[in-house]
């Protein structure tokens, strides 16, 4: 970059290193779970895995919402418009309550039945059922922390929301640890007791994040909730008009991703345990380059809240091609650290080690795919509102062309899982061509601060 560009890599370097260390701690978090089961055995490992992608499902599309929330604020800043973000976000909070009670009711009348759609072994089915008893609560909390920190990060603000994460994800994993083994007059608890741990956890974050801005009187911190702008229509039409196709888009590929979970484990218990194993590896990759399409997102919605629609084009160009070329050598880098990778699974079954190590190879490069479509979805085309389009994308790639063929893979070839997991990445090929033909179409390049109320 020029140096005149020099301003905002250093601005995206500032925004992108709290976002990608609290996303990786995040993810980290989800490993220990699987970590501190592992010497339970292939069940216990299937058991918490599942259950955590049947939670990640309604997770996404409440991060869907929130997100639009980033967007908005990101451009309201940048146009000078903060008091417009206090509404947005008690709006915002209003729409995951009715999302959410829904979705928790369901959870707890229909757990065991939704892990039965992915496996027919009845002590993962019983073991997640628990797991998810006391895990969905917890999304009550996530919603809250999700939506306060969009808000933050599209002002900028990114070193509070990383340091409070921070806390609460070491005190998760003190509480995994304590919980699941048991000790100070505690019964190991296993399973039950990690999802215990996270519940504690996630109600401490949320309580923590409430008490700092309220404290400090935050801009963003609602004191009235319920005055003359919270029944604007027009508001409510806009936000809604954003945030729906978002969702949508969030739901949609969540739920692909708990499909392709379904397919794994009716492949077999050892399938989906390894599946299980190396999910929270991926995302751990895909984690470190979060952060760098969250500060894409912020400082290009900024500019365009500015109307800066060449500034924006050129950041969007060079997050695009320097994403997927800085996984790949980081992909180079974890594929010689392999052997340290699954030290702390040697308590699992040979054969399980085996085929995970097989898959490992695949998933790390794959990933670089996988960077780059966040990175033009989430980063550049949301950044502009661009939501129903990103819909579209995630809905052919993923619900026409991969989830069919992964299907036929598994069950009319009888492939073996490393071949089924191949297969599956046809959705992020497909769509990679699709995000590069929209972001050169430019339809994105719009300021979503026009006509909205002050």
């Amino acid at each position: 970059m020029n140096s005149n560009e020099s301003t905002p890599l250093k601005q995206s370097i500032k925004l992108a290193w709290p976002i990608s260390l609290q996303s990786i701690l995040v993810t980290m978090l989800g490993m220990s779970d699987i970590m501190m089961v592992g010497h339970l055995g292939d069940t216990a490992v299937a058991s918490v895995g599942l259950g955590n992608r049947i939670q990640f499902v309604f997770l996404i599309i409440l991060a869907g919402l929130a997100s639009g929330v980033g967007t908005l604020s990101a451009q309201h800043f940048g146009a000078g418009q903060i008091g417009v973000i206090r509404q947005i976000i008690v709006k915002t909070l209003v729409i995951a309550a009715g999302i959410l009670l829904p979705i928790l009711l369901m959870t707890f009348l229909f757990s065991d039945n939704i892990m039965a759609i992915a496996t027919s072994d009845l002590n993962v089915i019983n073991t997640g059922t628990s797991y998810l008893w006391l895990t969905m609560p917890s999304l009550i909390f996530v919603v809250i922390v999700m939506i306060f920190e969009n808000a933050l990060r599209g002002l900028g603000q990114v070193i509070f929301p990383m340091f409070i994460s921070t806390f609460a994800i070491i005190t998760n994993i003190i509480l995994n640890y304590w919980l699941i083994k048991g000790g100070l007059g505690v019964e190991p608890m296993g399973v039950t007791g990690a999802a215990l741990a996270t519940l504690l956890a996630r109600a401490l974050h949320a309580l923590l994040i409430l008490a700092y801005l309220a404290k400090v009187k935050h801009s963003v911190f609602p004191t009235i909730f319920f005055c003359a702008e919270f029944y604007n229509k027009q508001a409510w039409t806009k936000l809604l008009t954003l945030v729906w196709p978002m969702m949508l888009s969030f739901g949609v590929w969540s739920l692909g991703t708990f499909v392709y979970q379904l397919i794994y484990g009716r492949i077999g218990t050892q399938e989906l345990a390894v599946m299980s194993l190396l999910a929270p590896m991926e995302g751990l990759l895909v984690s470190f380059f979060f952060g760098f399409a969250s500060a894409c997102a912020i400082l290009i919605g900024q500019r365009l809240g500015r109307n800066e629609f060449s500034a924006a084009w050129s950041l969007a160009k060079y997050y695009a091609i320097s994403a997927p070329i800085v996984t790949f050598v980081l992909a180079l880098i974890l594929l010689q650290c392999e052997s340290l990778v699954f030290m702390p699974y040697s308590n699992l079954s040979p054969e399980t080690i085996a085929l995970s190590h097989d898959i490992f190879v695949l998933i790390i490069f794959g990933t670089c795919l996988k960077v780059f479509n966040m990175t033009a979805a989430m980063g550049i085309l949301r950044a502009g509102g661009d939501n129903k389009y990103c819909m579209l994308i995630d809905i052919s790639g993923m619900w026409i062309l991969s989830i069919p063929l992964t299907f036929i893979a598994a069950f009319y070839f009888n492939l073996p899982i490393y071949w089924v997991v191949l297969v599956a990445y046809s959705e992020e090929i497909a769509k990679a061509f699709m995000f590069i033909f929209r972001m050169k179409a430019k339809h994105w390049l719009r300021n979503l601060t026009v006509a909205m109320p002050n």
